[in-house]
C-alpha cells in the first residue's frame, strides 16, 4: 500500500508540475496539449511497464527511483535553460522537452512492470494524470494572476518537482 502511496503522488506531482508548466507562456495553453501529454503518458508508461514486466526483474525499487531522480533533474535543466517568454517552456520547434518527459514516463512505466503493476494501473494513473495537470494548470494560472509583476513566477511548478525529486530519493 506504500508503494501505492508513492507512486499515486509522484504521478500526481509530475502532473501538477507539467500542468504549471503549460502555463507559462503568455496566452493562454490548447487543452490539446494537455490531452497529448497525457497520451504520451499512457503510451510510454505502458511501452515501459511491458518492458519492465517482460525482462527479469534484476532491478530493485530503488535502482529505478535512482535513474528517475536523475531523470527528473534532466527534465528541470532542459526547461529551464529553453524557457521562451511568449512561447513558455514548450517552444513549437523544440522536442528535447518532450523527449526527456517521454523517456521518464517509460522510467516510470518501467518500475510499476517490476512491481508487477499492469494495464488497468496504468489507464487509472493516466487519468490521475490528466486530472492532476488539469489542477496544475488551473492553480498556475491563478498565481500567475495575482503575482503577474514577478517574472520569475513561471518557474514555481519547477521548484515542486525539484521537491518531489528528493523526496523520491529518500
Amino acid at each position: 500500500m506504500l508503494i501505492f502511496f508513492t507512486i499515486s503522488l509522484f504521478v500526481f506531482s509530475i502532473g501538477f508540475a507539467v500542468g504549471g508548466l503549460l502555463a507559462g507562456p503568455r496566452v493562454l495553453p490548447p487543452f490539446v496539449q494537455l490531452f497529448l501529454l497525457t497520451g504520451i503518458f499512457l503510451v510510454c508508461t505502458y511501452v515501459g511497464m511491458f518492458i519492465g514486466a517482460i525482462l527479469p526483474s534484476i532491478f530493485s525499487f530503488g535502482f529505478i527511483d535512482f535513474f528517475l531522480a536523475i531523470c527528473c533533474i534532466l527534465v528541470v535543466i532542459s526547461i529551464i535553460t529553453r524557457f521562451h517568454p511568449i512561447y513558455g517552456f514548450f517552444p513549437p520547434n523544440d522536442k528535447i522537452i518532450v523527449l526527456l518527459l517521454a523517456a521518464l514516463f517509460c522510467l516510470i512505466g518501467f518500475q510499476w512492470g517490476v512491481i508487477g503493476y499492469k494495464t488497468f494501473f496504468t489507464f487509472l494513473m493516466s487519468f490521475f494524470f490528466l486530472c492532476s495537470m488539469t489542477i496544475g494548470l488551473i492553480v498556475q494560472q491563478h498565481i500567475l494572476q495575482k503575482l503577474w509583476r514577478f517574472a520569475y513566477i513561471s518557474f514555481v511548478p519547477l521548484i515542486w518537482l525539484l521537491f518531489v525529486t528528493v523526496f523520491k530519493l529518500l
